[in-house]
């Protein structure tokens, strides 16, 4: 592991809406920008294809080896980057047994997760574990994403030049246990998160959250976020960043659209690892 380069990761902050095409040229020239900015890695944020009423959610789904996933194959490829392509609505296949309609009537897609590498090939790719369900003081709905979302229920860690990378959206952030276990054959080295955190929960949990998943994990956690309103009542918080392994920011867009950069490196996690050896003073065998 001594080789592993440092790399500069670049994370994407942008406001998607109900146009589909809008927000996939905008994503793209935000792709460019940051490997122009000479960015190794780029990270778009979660549902950065459509952010819109859930009756038009599968409509505007991708299939697996659909357009634009050849498009975005094809962008990897020419600019040379690994493209984290933050997330969009996936349309099952027909062979897999799945309930596509949810409570509210609608067709339902997978929130899922695309990694292409510099090569253009599709490396990796991961279904939101967690739909964020939001109910209001009387148990009433305000905001169910498995109205228009299916559930994934496989996790996925890969390595990426050299990088343990586990890979995880939005929601998923709170769940502790989820990065336990996809840490538990080797650690981590680096949290993916693009996400469409909210504002009204974002500006409470959204740094708190990510800084407490990177000292737990002692890896980089590497978060991209809407921000801003999507549509009515819908508004994002921003703040996509970049945190190190002792839990500092490295990099922050702020909120506001934009792409911010910070570089990783190995000798940063294991100066951390040493420093403090959390990792290897578990003990599964009593609380697992």
């Amino acid at each position: 592991m001594h080789n592993v380069k440092n790399l500069r990761l670049a994370t994407v902050c942008m406001t998607s809406g109900a146009d589909k095409e809008k927000n996939i040229r905008d994503a793209i020239q935000w792709v460019r920008d940051a490997a122009a900015q000479g960015a190794d890695w780029v990270l778009l944020p979660e549902v950065f294809t459509y952010i819109g009423p859930y009756e038009a959610i599968y409509q505007n789904g991708e299939d697996d080896n659909g357009a634009l996933v050849q498009t975005l194959s094809s962008l990897a490829k020419e600019l040379s980057i690994v493209l984290f392509a933050g997330s969009f609505g996936e349309r099952p296949s027909a062979s897999e047994k799945v309930e596509l309609e949810g409570r509210t009537g609608h067709k339902r897609v997978y929130n899922t997760s695309y990694v292409f590498g510099r090569d253009g090939q599709k490396i990796a790719k991961y279904r939101k574990t967690h739909p964020f369900n939001l109910m209001d003081a009387k148990g009433q709905p305000l905001y169910c994403e498995s109205d228009g979302f299916l559930s994934g229920d496989s996790l996925v860690t890969l390595e990426v030049e050299g990088y343990n990378v586990g890979l995880a959206i939005c929601y998923d952030l709170r769940f502790p246990r989820l990065f336990e276990r996809l840490a538990k054959a080797r650690a981590l080295d680096v949290i993916l998160l693009p996400s469409a955190f909210t504002t009204q929960t974002g500006m409470d949990h959204w740094e708190v959250l990510i800084r407490a998943r990177a000292i737990e994990q002692q890896a980089y956690v590497y978060a991209s976020n809407q921000v801003g309103e999507s549509s009515p009542g819908k508004s994002c918080y921003g703040h996509s960043m970049i945190v190190d392994p002792w839990g500092y920011v490295l990099a922050n867009t702020g909120g506001t659209p934009g792409v911010a950069m910070a570089e990783i490196s190995f000798s940063r996690i294991a100066a951390v690892r040493a420093r403090l050896p959390a990792l290897s003073n578990r003990r599964p065998e009593v609380y697992e």
